[in-house]
């Protein structure tokens, strides 16, 4: 009997764990159908955060990853170790220099290339050389510039460079505390400039200008090197510098374009020493003043023109900057710079325009009188040959 009643209880306690079971997986049913939506809503969410956080790791390691190729992409091996430096430090600019070289241009070109190096490891400036020329003529350079503006163009914003600067290579850097940060156009007023240029005597000299990584730059390029397509006809006497200069003039480009005193940063030797011809002496002050002269504390001095004996204008100016001397390196502080240029941008500035149409004018003038120097010579050779030959 006891044992009937005992199996009795044990199956009907099996047979309520079952419904109890059954009970529990109803409600655990029910729950799930009412809240399905809830619970896919926190999944996703759950899944998308992972993937985030994945996603910024991958993207600071890609990161690193581009900041050390960006670094030791220079082309200019004397630049190197100021690469590496600037990798460890993670100290970037903005900013980055360019410059070529091809040929057989001499050792004294890559000894002025090389005094960019304390200028670079100070700053943190990336400085890519061109050591091969890619089209004839002088369309090389204007077509550097354009890969290396697409090139920052294709990258995030967040890792383009901001500004290109062009170096000539006979431009000889002669104060590395100077950093290219002082010359950019100031504040939300002037955002609009992109291209920072000088002038000398003969109009735009673009050995050394400044150019924003923009769109707008990059069909200024394109521009300068369609020229001779656009009009086969103009006469380009300097080259891709005429080119550029009357690109700057047009209605297109004008308005994007300040012109900025030639000495800060595109400096001619000027005179120095006993001798008044081409050979200045940096060691020598001044004996005669030239407002694009350059001065102690300057950044550079350009040996533009005079191609055939350029090596020996340079060849003081580069024995003098790898010396290091202090009367030249000056902290910027010390300089002249920073009230020229506060200056400059308050009182200049705004009148950019109508400074330029004025120097156009000017050189429009002095331009019809050398055609009619030269006419002039001209009639007066022809009347002699024709007077000998009467002679004759």
């Amino acid at each position: 009997m006891y044992g009937t009643y005992t199996l009795a209880r044990a199956s009907q306690s099996s047979h309520g764990q079952t419904y109890d079971a059954r009970a529990r997986g109803w409600r655990i049913s029910r729950f799930l159908n009412r809240n399905l939506k809830l619970i896919m809503i926190t999944v996703s969410a759950v899944l998308v955060l992972s993937v985030l956080i994945d996603s910024r790791s991958v993207f600071s390691f890609s990161q690193v990853q581009h900041e050390a190729s960006h670094i030791s992409s220079s082309t200019h091996p004397a630049t190197d170790q100021a690469y590496a430096d600037a990798a460890d430090s993670r100290r970037f600019s903005k900013i980055g220099k360019l410059s070529m070289l091809y040929g057989n241009p001499g050792q004294l070109y890559e000894r002025a290339l090389a005094a960019h190096k304390p200028h670079n490891d100070r700053h943190g400036y990336r400085f890519d050389v061109l050591y091969e020329k890619t089209l004839p003529s002088y369309w090389t350079k204007p077509a550097y510039i354009l890969q290396h503006l697409l090139t920052e163009l294709a990258k995030p914003e967040v890792d383009r460079l901001e500004w290109l600067v062009w170096f000539d290579a006979d431009a000889v850097l002669m104060n590395p505390n100077i950093p290219l940060e002082i010359f950019l156009p100031p504040t939300e007023e002037w955002s609009h400039i992109h291209c920072v240029v000088t002038n000398d005597h003969r109009g735009l000299n673009n050995g050394v200008f400044f150019l924003r990584v923009h769109e707008w730059s990059v069909w200024l390029m394109n521009a300068c090197l369609g020229t001779e397509t656009f009009d086969p006809a103009m006469r380009l006497e300097f080259g891709d510098q005429s080119a550029l200069m009357y690109w700057l003039d047009q209605e297109r480009f004008q308005n994007n374009t300040m012109h900025v005193p030639q000495r800060w940063f595109n400096a001619y030797p000027g005179y120095r020493g006993e001798r008044n011809d081409l050979f200045s002496d940096p060691t020598q002050p001044q004996n005669k003043f030239r407002p694009n002269s350059v001065k102690e504390g300057d950044l550079l001095v350009h040996h533009a023109g005079h191609k055939s004996q350029r090596t020996q204008r340079m060849q003081p100016w580069i024995d003098l900057a790898e010396q290091h001397s202090a009367v030249w390196e000056m902290e910027v502080e010390q300089t002249t710079y920073m009230h020229e240029i506060e200056e400059f941008w308050r009182r200049d500035a705004p009148k950019e325009r109508r400074t330029q149409d004025k120097l156009k004018s000017t050189l429009a003038e002095i331009r019809k009188g050398q055609a009619a120097k030269a006419a002039l010579k001209s009639v007066t050779t022809s009347s002699v040959h024709d007077a000998d030959a009467t002679r004759s």
